[in-house]
Formats: C-alpha cells, structure tokens, sequence
C-alpha cells in the first residue's frame, strides 16, 4: 500500500519529520479504504513522518469504517490536515474531522444526515438494529461536538437540510482555515497512486 523504500536510518527518519505525506481520498467510505488510510499513515508514522494531509472528496459510505479510521488516527501523536476539493458527504465528514486544521475550496460542500436502521421483521433483531443505530448516533454527536462544538441540527442556518456550503461551514466552526493551503502544496512532488487512494510528499512549510 505504501511504496516500497529501503530501510531507513536514524538521521533519514529525524529528516522525513520536516516533511509532509499528502493522502488523497477520492473514493467512498469503506472498509477496505479507511484501512489502507491507517495502515497508510502508521506505516509512514514509523518511517519518521509527522506531518499529513488529506485533500478529500466522497460521496460517504460506511459509518463504523469511518468511526475505525477516526478513533485511531485522532489519537496518533501526529499534525494532521484536511482540505475538502469538492463535496464531503455523511461518513466523509469524520474523516474531515481528522484535521486540526481544515481547508475547503469555495465550491465544497457537507452533507449531513441522521443515521437510519433497517426493520427487522424478527423484534429482537429489530431491537439490536435500533440500539445501535441509537449508539452510532450518539458516537456521531460526541464527534461532530469535538470536531466544531455542536451537532448540525443546532446550527442557526437559514437552510435546514443539512447541506452546508464552504461559508457556512466556515461560521460554525467546522472549516477552520481557510483556502490557503492549496497555495502550499507542490504539485510537482513525487506520486504515488494507490486505489481509491494516492499519496505524494513534499516539503512545504506548514
């Protein structure tokens, strides 16, 4: 999943500190994607590196996979970055909020919507689909509060359904920084493609 490289030294690793490791997440929100994007970074955590961004854009997909790649990689000792290319949908947006600092172009946007369960017609299936449809809910607004303070339905928009736009997010809190970051990034750096991911790196300042 990550390029192959020889063994690296001490001295190599103290250097890959000063750099950055660019993720691009173009895909859906799997189990199989959210995997290589922690395998990814642990394995890249190991060859020194400290510095990560994220440019994303997905359609969503699986919640528990997105809860998998939240949990793990908010609690790693690394400076993580984010920056939505286009428009971050349901489970994506936990993946966004995996940046301490958060980009989004101008014509990005976030969808948000509550988590729903299938009826069973078996009651005691039905019950356990409910309970943890009840628990992801609740993993959900612990989340979204962490990420930028409060759940959507107490944003003060003028629209209620939950798609937000790059400005309204910016007034809540959940895009903190701007556009600025895509005047960093070398776009010449070395690439990698890996599906539904591909990475660079590069040394820019952050």
């Amino acid at each position: 999943m990550v390029p192959d490289a020889p063994a690296e030294t001490p001295e190599q690793s103290a250097a890959n500190a000063g750099e950055s490791v660019i993720i691009h997440f173009t895909g859906d929100v799997t189990y199989v994607s959210t995997l290589q994007l922690v395998v990814m970074v642990q394995e890249y955590y190991r060859r020194g590196y400290r510095r990560f961004v994220m440019p994303i854009q997905t359609r969503g997909g699986d919640v528990n996979s997105a809860m998998f790649a939240y949990e793990t990689l908010s609690r790693m000792p690394i400076e993580f970055s984010t920056a939505a290319i286009g428009p971050v949908d349901s489970a994506g947006i936990f993946l966004y909020c995996l940046g301490d600092k958060r980009y989004a172009m101008p014509g990005a946007s976030f969808l948000f919507h509550p988590m729903s369960g299938t009826v069973d017609t078996n009651r005691r299936g039905q019950e356990a689909a409910e309970r943890q449809v009840e628990s992801l809910n609740a993993w959900i607004s612990s989340a979204e509060r962490a990420c930028f303070g409060k759940a959507p339905e107490e944003w003060d928009l003028e629209r209620r359904d939950y798609r937000v736009t790059t400005e309204e997010a910016s007034k809540v809190g959940l895009v903190n920084a701007g556009s600025d970051y895509f005047e960093n990034v070398d776009p010449l750096g070395e690439v990698s493609y890996i599906y539904p991911l591909y990475i660079s790196n590069y040394s820019g300042a952050r």
